[in-house]
């Protein structure tokens, strides 16, 4: 019978091809762990520029957020100085108004006519006076509608006779009225001819 027996240079064969294998496995377990570093590594400094550029990004924002807080504390500043300007305007063109209105309230009163209150409440007036006539106090109401740069919308709001005042004025009939008219808005100086005398102070009362 025969027996087979293995040959020692088969099996030395074999022992080098199962080393050579396990040194290819090993080698390929060490380049791809050196790969999943290296992938590990780029992927992580990726990851830090991106939280760079993001805090980056927080901070362009904050500065952004505070030049618009600035710019808007700059347009408040800009409206209050403004606001202050058209007031001292403002009081500029009306601190002459009482001398300029009462000088073209006296031209325009006629000459029978007595005032005995003129009450102003912001531009609005309120004239009360005497007068012999309705045809008087018309006058009055046609010579305030006549200065257009000085009174607006004139208006008679009463006229009553008054018996007083008869007894005062000789046993004639006197009327007492109230005129209500704007001051006008866009105050010119006083337009005074040359050589015009102004009506007498004994007008007013």
């Amino acid at each position: 019978m025969d027996q087979t027996v293995a040959s020692p240079v088969g099996a030395e064969q074999l022992s080098d091809r199962q080393q050579a294998f396990i040194k290819l496995v090993a080698v390929f377990v060490l380049l791809g762990g050196i790969a999943s570093a290296a992938v590990f590594y780029l992927m992580g400094g990726a990851i830090d520029v991106q939280h760079a550029n993001i805090a980056l990004l927080e901070r362009e924002n904050a500065n952004l957020d505070a030049q618009i807080k600035e710019i808007a504390t700059l347009e408040s500043d800009i409206n209050v100085l403004h606001q202050r300007q058209n007031a001292v305007e403002s009081l500029q063109v009306m601190r002459n108004v009482p001398v300029r209105m009462m000088s073209a309230l006296l031209q325009s009163t006629p000459e029978t006519v007595v005032l005995t209150l003129v009450k102003q409440v912001g531009t609005h007036l309120t004239i009360s006076g005497v007068a012999r006539s309705n045809a008087e106090v018309a006058e009055f109401l046609k010579n305030l509608d006549a200065m257009p740069a000085r009174f607006q919308r004139p208006e008679l709001v009463e006229s009553v006779s008054s018996d007083t005042l008869a007894k005062t004025n000789g046993g004639r009939r006197a009327l007492t009225f109230s005129i209500s008219v704007d001051l006008a808005t866009a105050l010119q100086p006083p337009i005074t001819p040359p050589n015009a005398e102004l009506p007498a102070a004994g007008k007013t009362k």
